[in-house]
């Protein structure tokens, strides 16, 4: 079925756009919701000033997600937890855990959703995570799972970790860096140092035989 959305769907469409979508999926849950309604004449006329205005609220979200984003700058999610043998956990680190870090950054409550962790954490260690702030705002933020017991205190161990982590890519950079191919470069005729210059050809044979 052509429909028009009439309000953004995460996966499906964004307001304004048509698109065609299967049956069912459109009877049982788009239009019964006002989320889409069958593509007429009248409404595709519309479609065009609802993509407009999705256009303005989606920069508007952007927007307010880049305030969120620039605040989580510099800052780590630094997760104090119980640790076991191996540094394995008591437990786990979740979204939701993150999320209320987060959330005691900037301020405001962070719906869990928007942490993009695909599984939960149960190691000690740092880790990267995306938060999606907005459809077009995706900052990664550091996480810190550190031991609560850690002898020189939670806060000196996730530096520690931070650094040594920052040390580990740096290396790691530069040993890719050195392992890369070098480019061979042409001479100056034209012709790479390992082959021959067409001016080494062989002289075709002359036409002028006796």
């Amino acid at each position: 079925m052509k429909v028009v959305f009439l309000e953004t769907v995460e996966g499906s469409g964004t307001m304004g756009e048509v698109k065609t979508v299967a049956n069912g999926y459109a009877r049982n849950y788009l239009l019964p919701r006002g989320l889409a309604a069958p593509a007429t004449a009248a409404l595709l006329e519309r479609a065009e000033e609802l993509a407009r205005e999705e256009e303005r609220r989606q920069q508007a979200q952007d927007e307010s997600a880049q305030g969120l984003a620039r605040r989580l700058e510099g800052h780590a999610l630094v997760m104090a937890v119980r640790v076991g043998e191996q540094g394995r956990l008591y437990g786990s680190v979740t979204s939701a855990d993150l999320a209320e870090k987060a959330g005691e950054i900037l301020g405001e409550e962070l719906d869990r959703r928007r942490v993009l962790l695909p599984e939960v954490i149960r190691s000690v260690g740092v880790y990267s995570v995306p938060l999606r702030l907005s459809r077009n705002v995706v900052p990664e933020v550091p996480v810190v799972v550190v031991d609560s017991e850690a002898p020189e205190g939670v806060e000196a161990a996730a530096e520690a970790m931070l650094h040594a982590a920052s040390v580990e890519s740096e290396e790691a950079e530069a040993a890719a860096a050195e392992e890369e191919p070098p480019v061979e470069a042409p001479s100056a005729d034209g012709a790479s140092e390992s082959g021959t210059s067409d001016d080494a050809a062989p002289a075709a044979p002359d036409d002028d035989s006796s």
